[in-house]
């Protein structure tokens, strides 16, 4: 056993010691991979194919992990990455090429996870996928139904094919015979009266054969088992006595302040009047005690104003282009003589000395011309919900004193008070986005650029001096478009003339005794504004039907309801309707 385990490590060092060289020499060509893919990713970049782009600078970030600038790359691209495929997957979606539209919104959920076109698009795919292979997915709760009370009653007919019938008799007789003809037992108020109608009926569905009854009789009916129906007077004590109430809890999934939970809660006040209504801010749930009808009513019109809000990334670049041109001409005289006194010196070397000497500074001539341009790139973003303002501010808070008197209690004289209020100096962006129903964004723009600009003596105090520039702007872009804001700009010109006084007036000669010294510096601010829709409005084209809720004193839906489920499923429903009552 010592001997094995002897040769097993040493088969185990032999082995270390053959791959550490294949470690080193893999560890530079996946350098080299990572870093072709990152090439490979910016050429894909700047022709703008987001998807090349970002397979590439994924395929770089996984090969090396701990490059910043790969991740950097990565994050930068996933969101318009992502927006491709929801595109591809729309287009295909579009000829009716279902699989690959959802593979398609698999790609954009998996480049950017928060992509919430992505996901409902893909959610209402496989829902179509559902309907074309009939299958539905059970949606009973999962627990024990035996202690809870029992929902409102549905009339189950039996006999589900059209109805005809031509009579001339009494109200009540009318309602047997189609009892019996849809094999339904009917029941009539004992204080109700009765009177002779004429009904002709030609294929109408049994809901319409029992309502254009009740319509012509002044009746309306109630189910009080689920084939038993009660008929009584149609008048608003009856209906009061006799209608049949529902209590429900509705829960608000999608508010993000309390003015959307109120806002729901006054539709649903003022569209059923005669409902009792009340809200639990503190979990969003609006509970409703209504009639069956007026709850149905009431959960479409919560399902449509509960909607998510639509949801905007913004890309926003802040360019700063800052050029400065110099010219200086001209040749510089000496601007100082220097007189130096003779050295002690005999009476006969008078003849031979020098009263002073002069010491000329070397002219020069200079021609100089620069211009430099320099770029300042800043990239944020900023997420912002519908109708919700964002704010960007990029650079510093500087403290500004204010202050006030205040006087003592039996004292005339006032004491001085300071705070410190600070002030957002740099550039301060205020962004309102509108998200509309054709993928386009309306953006709300307030460009705020300032900076500190010397000081200045306020009683003791030095209080900055802030110069400002404001800039206002609505545009409606299209998803992915590109806005250019610019022209805030800061320009100084400055001239310096140096030399001998007077020469440089000479005309022709005032470079001989002068230098000329012009000087241009602009400061430019660019914003590049791009919007990407995150979450579009979602608007279901079912409830932006007509829908009839009966008359004004009363609701009443004319749909039964497995035929409103049915209708809000978008599957094929059969034209019925309940003009005076609750199925």
């Amino acid at each position: 056993m010592p001997y094995s385990r002897h040769a097993f490590v040493t088969v185990y060092i032999r082995v270390l010691l053959a791959a550490v060289p294949l470690l080193m020499l893999l560890t530079p060509a996946l350098a080299e991979s990572a870093k072709r893919d990152y090439k490979i990713g910016q050429a894909a970049e700047a022709r703008n194919d987001a998807i090349a782009a970002y397979r590439a600078y994924k395929s770089a970030s996984e090969l090396k992990p701990g490059e910043i600038r790969y991740r950097i790359a990565f994050e930068r691209v996933r969101t318009a990455a992502a927006e491709e495929y929801v595109k591809e997957g729309q287009g295909f979606a579009t000829h009716g090429n279902l699989a690959p539209a959802l593979a398609a919104y698999l790609k954009a959920l998996d480049a950017d996870p928060t992509n919430e076109m992505a996901e409902s698009d893909a959610r209402a795919l496989e829902l179509r996928l559902q309907q074309n292979t009939h299958t539905q997915a059970s949606t009973a709760p999962s627990g024990s139904a035996e202690n809870m009370p029992e929902s409102p009653v549905d009339l189950d007919i039996p006999v589900a094919g059209p109805v005809t019938l031509h009579m001339l008799a009494d109200s009540k007789v009318i309602y047997l015979t189609i009892g019996k003809l849809l094999g339904i037992n009917v029941l009539f108020d004992p204080s109700s009266s009765s009177n002779r109608i004429q009904v002709d009926l030609s294929n109408v569905t049994p809901y319409q054969a029992l309502n254009i009854v009740g319509k012509v009789s002044g009746t309306f009916w109630q189910p009080v088992t689920h084939n038993t129906i009660f008929v009584a007077q149609n008048t608003p004590a009856k209906r009061k006595e006799y209608s049949n109430q529902a209590l429900e809890v509705f829960y608000v999934g999608n508010v993000s302040q309390a003015s959307d939970f109120t806002g729901i809660q006054t539709a649903l006040r003022n569209v059923f009047q005669s409902a009792r209504i009340f809200g639990i801010e503190s979990n969003d749930t609006i509970v409703m005690l209504g009639t069956p009808d007026e709850l149905r009513l009431a959960k479409m019109l919560i399902a449509s104003l509960d909607e998510p809000k639509p949801e905007v990334l913004v890309d926003v670049t802040v360019m700063e282009v800052s050029r400065d041109k110099m010219r200086e001409i001209g040749l510089s005289p000496p601007t100082s003589l220097t007189v130096n006194s003779g050295s002690s010196q005999t009476l006969e070397q008078i003849g031979h000395t020098s009263a002073y000497s002069i010491t000329i500074g070397q002219a020069a001539a200079d021609f100089l011309l620069t211009d430099s341009n320099t770029q300042i790139l800043q990239n944020p973003r900023l997420r912002a919900l519908n109708g919700e303002q964002a704010s960007l501010k990029l650079g510093e808070r500087l403290p500004v004193a204010t202050g006030s008197y205040t006087y003592a209690t039996g004292s005339t004289s006032a004491a001085a008070e300071t705070q410190f209020q600070y002030l957002d100096v740099g550039v301060n962006i205020d962004m309102t986005p509108q998200i509309h129903l054709d993928h386009t964004v309306t953006l709300k723009l307030g460009v705020d650029v300032s900076s500190e600009n010397g000081t200045e003596d306020l009683e003791g105090v030095e209080e900055p001096i802030i110069s400002q520039e404001k800039a206002q702007q609505i545009v409606r872009l299209k998803n992915g478009e590109s806005t250019i804001l610019a022209g805030l700009l800061k320009k100084e010109v400055s001239q310096t003339v140096s030399g001998w006084p007077g020469f440089g007036e000479i005309p022709f000669m005032k470079y001989l005794f002068t230098t000329q010294k012009h000087e241009v510096t602009s400061d430019e601010l660019v914003f590049m504004i791009t919007p990407h829709i995150i979450r579009s409005p979602q608007v279901d084209p079912l409830t932006m039907r007509e829908i009839d809720t009966g008359t004004a004193d009363m609701i009443q839906l004319r749909e039964p309801p497995g035929q409103l489920n049915s209708s809000l499923a978008a599957k094929p429903k059969a034209a019925s309707s309940q003009a005076a009552s609750h199925p």
